[in-house]
């Protein structure tokens, strides 16, 4: 059980790290969009702690309960870029070349079929970006 305190005066009980995490990118914007948990920005324990938390958020956390919220959420954004990276298994497909120089390649999954993505092997580069 995390408590935390909200504003002033108003307390705020979560099962977990992970309903905080939750509850972060449910609540704030940042330029008048959300965030996603993974793409939510957490300052190191070490570093200033809840001091930006408790700035966007008016959500005060222990040292001990943000310390586990950012574990949390530095192991959650492993597993999403596993997931996103190493898991679909790439395999190299149609590569385009470019009048800048620049090569990009068609990439197909090989465990999930139908998900591709497009990587750039070579940056632009040459007498073309002048």
């Amino acid at each position: 059980m995390i408590i935390a305190k909200y504003f002033r005066d108003q307390d705020m009980e979560f099962r977990s790290a992970a309903d905080v995490l939750r509850w972060l990118a449910a609540n704030t914007q940042v330029h008048g969009s959300r965030r996603s948990v993974k793409d939510y920005w957490l300052t190191s324990p070490e570093d200033h702690g809840d001091y930006w938390l408790h700035q966007r958020t008016h959500l005060r956390l222990s040292k001990e309960d943000y310390a586990r919220v950012y574990r949390l959420q530095k192991r959650y954004r492993q597993y999403v870029r596993h997931m996103e990276e190493d898991d679909p298994e790439w395999e190299d497909g149609e590569k385009t070349y470019w009048m800048d120089n620049s090569v990009d390649v068609e990439q197909h999954s090989r465990k999930y079929p139908g998900l591709t993505r497009t990587r750039q092997l070579v940056g632009p580069h040459g007498d073309a970006c002048f």
